[in-house]
């Protein structure tokens, strides 16, 4: 962003995990930010987002943060909430857009979870090669529709989208029910309750062998304002760091910042999916030159530090 310029950014889910986190971000930053969470607007109601679009104003960028979306139970029992109350959302979007703001571009968080089931390192030319894995059908299936509109609105309107894929999210600032936070975080909420309670063991399902990649909430952020320096980006591009570490790794990692002294035991009844799940370095290097991730270690620390104040004090 020029200096002396003030850019204006619409957060949708402003509430949630990212939201939350990139709103301050984007303000330290000097942007004018505005927000919408599901109290403030139903954006599956068009004519009250349309509206709300009206009083704003002149919107640079938004930044699409705003879902139904739970733990893995959740989306599969709310399958057809999930799939038509998120679709809706996306399509109330560009067509407001293109309605009322049409040099505003759009910003959508894609997710791992979209890409074809059986993927092991996630090759961003071939992520529509295959079902999306079952336990995350609805979900999976709606971040394909969003890339689809997204792709349709450019092409018929030149409406600008960037569209960005992310490995799971952890950090301060999510949710503190275990059965709705991302997969880290949940873990260390579980091991904070294991340590209150003097648990002797703490159980992960599966070997702990599977490999998995995270990516630090400020990361995120980070990435989401470089963003808004590109024209558009249709086709996604993973934000991806190339390496991953595996289950019981992380589970170590958060033992050595809860302190806990107990016993990490492994429940092979429990299958462990993909033995490698992390995305292809593909075109990240060459948009994002230089970007060095955040180290994995201090961003457990200090995602345990924020859970350790915010438990205690409920």
């Amino acid at each position: 962003m020029p200096e002396g310029d003030t850019m204006n950014a619409l957060i949708l889910g402003h509430t949630g995990f990212v939201g939350k986190n990139l709103k301050i971000f984007l303000e330290n930053k000097g942007f004018e930010v505005h927000g919408l969470s599901r109290n403030e607007c139903d954006l599956r109601d068009y004519d009250a987002f349309s509206d709300r679009i009206r009083e704003m104003g002149s919107i640079d960028v938004i930044f699409n943060c705003a879902a139904n979306v739970g733990s893995v139970h959740y989306v599969t029992e709310k399958a057809a909430d999930v799939i038509a109350d998120n679709s809706l959302m996306a399509l109330n979007l560009y067509k407001g857009v293109h309605e009322l703001s049409p040099n505003t571009k759009i910003v959508n968080l894609l997710s791992n979870c979209c890409y074809a089931n059986g993927t092991e390192i996630q090759d961003e030319t071939k992520w529509l090669n295959g079902d999306v894995h079952p336990s995350v059908f609805s979900f999976g299936n709606f971040k394909r529709v969003l890339y689809y509109v997204s792709r349709c609105y450019e092409q018929q309107y030149g409406i600008k989208s960037v569209n960005l894929m992310f490995s799971g999210i952890y950090g301060p600032g999510d949710s503190t029910d275990p059965n709705k936070v991302h997969a880290l975080n949940g873990m260390i909420i579980r091991m904070l309750d294991s340590l209150k309670n003097n648990d002797a063991k703490f159980e992960i399902w599966g070997t702990g062998s599977p490999i998995r990649e995270w990516i630090y909430i400020e990361d995120v952020c980070k990435i989401l304002l470089q963003s808004t320096e590109m024209d558009k980006l249709i086709e996604p591009v993973n934000v991806a760091q190339g390496t991953g570490f595996t289950i019981a790794e992380t589970a170590q990692c958060i033992q050595s910042a809860v302190g806990y002294e107990g016993e990490l035991t492994f429940n092979t009844d429990y299958q462990d999916g993909a033995p490698i799940k992390i995305l292809g370095m593909g075109q990240f290097e060459n948009l994002f030159q230089g970007y060095v991730f955040s180290d994995h270690q201090k961003g457990v620390d200090a995602t345990v530090q924020y859970y350790k104040e915010v438990l205690d004090e409920q």
